[in-house]
């Protein structure tokens, strides 16, 4: 009995510290402990005997037993382990399954997947809907623990026994069922817990804390390390940076921004120089025209460009390399992941050349970034259908982002009285013939208050 307290007051434990944490803990739950009789009743319907580990917790702790947990949004897991986000552990004598039953009515299909759930007994599942099952083909007593990965119909081995599993699971920090969440740990003998990587997992699990920006504020790194991992950068960190030597700042998020490999860690570093630092890195950012960067997609140079030089010289590289790189075939979402970021009227005067059906596909809503007036509006809806198509489309964004309360739609300029906007709009109405564009434009109407 002495293995069952040990294993209650480890998750116990594991719970308290995720909840000192402001992690989302829901607490142990435990039925209640399983008579010879229910044992022997539950063998006799499966036709297997259960192995004797998965017995003795049956009826030493009890026939069924859950719980589970999450870590905060705030908690920096380190990067080897950026697909571990929570943790659980449960099973129930009333949802053992014998898996042949299933492997024959797959077969019955005419499918040959399935087969490798034969000779296995469930007794758990992930959230995705993988399987924890003996294998009772091996010939033992106690029966290894396997995995079943329902999309690929493959096996994996997780532990020698039932009770080993738990021992090894519990060591680990009892972390998330899924397989992406455990592989790091796998070996061909199942759940490795002193591996390397096992090592250092625990010695981070063990130790971890929250962190907050109280914490990092006045340490430029660790406060770089928390905007990029929470992918988020607010105005009260950016006041932050802002006591930072700008040298010093620029030089460290350089080296950062060539060591990160994915889009996203790149993409928050340069909105970091981008609002935080802008026009002192003009020159650095007018380079990354000059030289092939292959370390800065093309998308973040536009951005950067937006953001750390003028208008007027960052809206004219882009332009030109939209036109050249897209032979004047642009698309509207790579029109709008260059040029969003520049809300400028310019760019509606580009596109007026450039937009094309489906205008639903980025040109509305890089109309709706670019600032437009009302005279954009009236001029847009006396050119050609696509143009007329994009307003429409573009109003529809704006006042579903009005309401919404999103930082893009912008006060537009040289709006007329209310009653010569809805007569406006009353017009365009009926000249009208689709239902997708009508829609819209009653809903504008609907939502005159939001103009004014």
């Amino acid at each position: 009995m002495e293995d069952i307290k040990l294993l209650i007051s480890k998750w116990r434990q594991i719970l308290q510290n995720l909840d000192n944490n402001n992690g989302k803990v829901s607490p142990i739950e435990i039925g209640k402990k399983a008579t010879t009789q229910e044992i022997e009743a539950k063998e006799k319907e499966l036709g297997y005997q259960l192995p004797p580990s998965y017995k003795y917790i049956l009826h030493n702790l009890g026939k069924s037993l859950s719980f589970y947990y999450s870590f905060s949004k705030d908690t920096m897991i380190p990067s080897e382990f950026n697909e571990i986000f929570s943790g659980e552990i449960n099973w129930n004598i009333d949802f053992l399954q014998n898996l042949n039953m299933l492997a024959d009515e797959l077969m019955e299909d005419g499918e040959d997947y399935g087969r490798t759930l034969r000779g296995k007994l469930e007794f758990s599942h992930s959230g995705n809907g993988d399987v924890y099952a003996f294998d009772m083909t091996v010939d033992s007593d106690e029966k290894p623990v396997i995995y079943w990965e329902h999309e690929e119909d493959t096996v994996t081995y997780i532990a020698d026994s039932f009770i080993d599993y738990l021992f090894r699971i519990t060591e680990l920090g009892c972390i998330g069922s899924e397989n992406w969440q455990f592989e790091y740990f796998l070996n061909d003998k199942g759940l490795d817990t002193t591996s390397p990587a096992a090592v250092k997992w625990k010695h981070w699990f063990e130790s971890f804390s929250e962190t907050t920006l109280e914490d990092v504020k006045n340490n430029m790194e660790q406060l770089v390390a928390f905007v990029v991992y929470r992918k988020k950068l607010d105005e009260e960190t950016i006041d932050l940076f802002q006591k930072f030597n700008r040298n010093e700042l620029f030089q460290y998020l350089l080296e950062e921004l060539h060591k990160k490999e994915a889009f996203n860690d790149k993409k928050i570093i340069c909105e970091i120089i981008g609002r935080v630092l802008g026009i002192h890195a003009e020159t650095w950012v007018t380079s990354l025209w000059e030289s092939k960067q292959d370390n800065i997609d093309t998308k973040l140079r536009s951005y950067l460009t937006s953001m750390c030089t003028s208008k007027d010289r960052g809206l004219t590289l882009v332009f030109n390399f939209l036109e050249q790189e897209s032979g004047k075939k642009i698309t509207g979402y790579e029109a709008l992941s260059h040029l969003g970021n520049f809300h400028s009227r310019d760019v509606i005067s580009w596109m007026e050349n450039h937009v094309k059906f489906p205008v639903t596909e980025g040109w509305d809503e890089l109309f709706v970034r670019s600032n437009f007036s009302w005279d954009d509006l009236e001029r847009w809806t006396s050119l050609e259908e696509k143009h007329e198509a994009t307003t429409i489309h573009a109003l529809e964004i704006y006042v579903q982002e009005k309401v919404a309360n999103n930082k893009y739609p912008h006060v537009i300029s040289g709006l007329p009285s209310n009653s010569e906007f809805i007569d406006f709009f009353v017009k365009l109405r009926a000249t009208q013939v689709l239902k997708k564009r009508i829609l819209p434009i009653e809903n504008v109407i609907q939502n005159i208050n939001i103009f004014y």
